[in-house]
């Protein structure tokens, strides 16, 4: 016999259920308790809403499971005070964060820090895994192990759960929802054992995946940087159109390269060749939406050529990763996420 169409597989943490719901007006309000007051829409009335919640305390974290069943539109603004990774199981979800855009599903995580504001739509057979980290301890956590005093992290948005280096750590937080499942949730009743985890979860997302030093609401914290990475910093922006070397950007922040790399992992969490990348990353995203959104063509080819970028397969995997999308989509709908009218 067929089980019921409304039942998942996919389905994980059953065993700590917080609600199940066929209504959009008790799923917004139960979501917002766990984390934060939001819209709530249903875009298809023909839909059956069948919304459920599931949620294990890890330490100060939390382990989620939420499905609505039904496509939804979902738009917290900004969530201030905590970070939120999310890790489909099932589905697709497109998500806006600030000006980027990810395209979320089985192949690519999303991490939504707290700063810009996020509007995403979950379509019916979305289900996610979702880790909920306050951020007081991620910023605690970012000052302590990387020496940071002004550690408010913004991660890059896109997180990718099948290849490269995120794809264990994704891996192992869905395989502690089934661990739990499988074998329950007593020892994470032991405090040593709750806090171990905990740091080895946030630890391991700080080492892997990228992030910038400095949000919007903490612009003070440029201030504190050494003078060399500022200068490097100023030099990339100012020159990222041209053919720079390590060497030319060692030499305008005035310090030897083994310097300039040891300042750039320190303060920024990252090294100056990734920086300078991302810089030009983002030059070719703001190229290519603002032709989309003036009604230009132009090739992708000559605008990452322009910025940089000459191997074509290697420019598109780090574009999608950064934007969640290829070039060739941003040119297509610019700034709009492609179902917004214009």
């Amino acid at each position: 016999m067929l089980a019921p169409s409304n039942i998942r597989s996919d389905r994980l943490l059953e065993a700590h259920p917080i609600f199940v719901t066929h209504d959009i007006d008790q799923a917004r309000v139960e979501v917002g308790r766990v984390f934060c007051a939001h819209h709530l829409q249903q875009t298809q009335a023909a839909q059956q809403l069948d919304c459920h919640m599931h949620r294990v305390a890890l330490g100060a974290l939390s382990l989620n499971y939420l499905c609505y069943g039904a496509d939804v539109d979902i738009r917290p603004g900004c969530l201030e005070d905590f970070y939120l990774v999310q890790i489909p199981l099932a589905g697709y979800a497109r998500i806006r964060y600030g000006d980027r855009m990810v395209e979320s599903d089985c192949t690519t995580a999303s991490i939504l820090s707290p700063h810009r504001p996020v509007a995403m739509h979950w379509q019916g057979d979305c289900a996610q895994i979702m880790l909920h980290v306050p951020r007081q301890l991620m910023e605690q956590q970012c000052r302590q192990w990387l020496g940071q005093d002004h550690a408010a992290l913004e991660y890059e948005p896109a997180l990718t759960q099948r290849t490269g280096p995120t794809a264990g750590w994704c891996q192992t937080v869905v395989d502690l929802a089934r661990n739990i499942d499988a074998h329950g949730n007593g020892w994470l009743q032991h405090p040593a054992a709750a806090a171990s985890l905990q740091e080895f979860l946030l630890h391991g997302l700080l080492i892997q995946q990228p992030y910038r030093g400095a949000t919007p609401a903490a612009e003070s914290a440029s201030a504190v940087l050494p003078r060399h990475v500022r200068r490097a910093q100023e030099f990339i922006d100012a020159q990222a159109e041209q053919a720079i070397t390590m060497d030319d950007i060692a030499r305008a922040a005035c310090v030897s390269e083994r310097t300039l790399q040891a300042g750039f992992r320190r303060h920024l969490g990252t090294t100056p060749s990734a920086y300078l990348r991302e810089v030009r990353l983002h030059r070719v995203h703001e190229h290519l939406r603002f032709a989309a959104d003036n009604g230009l063509a132009p090739s992708v080819f000559d605008v990452a050529h322009r910025y940089g970028f000459f191997h074509l397969g290697r420019f598109a995997a780090y574009y999608k990763m950064r934007f969640g999308e290829t070039p060739s989509a941003t040119l297509k709908h610019g700034g709009r996420l492609p179902s917004d009218p214009r």
